[in-house]
């Protein structure tokens, strides 16, 4: 019997190869290295494997030039990039296109979502 995927992601922005391009495998190298393997929502460190390169503004919101721009990537842990992922799915795309970083960090540090 098949295994169930252990977490919800769109399929579709995995298949178009952009996270197995050259570029990206590179900018994500570039990105735990500059921030020191820390996720950015307690600063604990982790080994490589443990983190996730995650889009602060999600990649399907930005403009293709936009999509390896390193002031919109951070580090977070498998359990917390599932946890950003799921208040996502609960925000309109104005509200993401401007959630900022501190924004994004008092919600999956507080495990709190409010919407005003």
């Amino acid at each position: 019997m098949p295994k169930k995927p252990v977490h919800n992601l769109d399929i579709s922005a995995l298949h178009d190869g952009f996270y197995n391009t050259k570029q990206w495998k590179k900018i994500s190298a570039y990105v735990k290295s500059r921030d020191g393997y820390a996720d950015a929502i307690n600063g604990r460190l982790w080994d490589e494997g443990d983190l996730i390169v995650d889009h602060i503004i999600p990649r399907r919101l930005l403009p293709k030039d936009k999509h390896l721009d390193t002031s919109n990537l951070w580090l977070l842990t498998r359990a917390q990039h599932n946890h950003k992922t799921s208040v996502e799915k609960k925000l309109s795309e104005n509200v993401l296109k401007h959630a900022s970083r501190e924004w994004w960090g008092n919600v999956l540090r507080e495990k709190l979502f409010y919407i005003y």
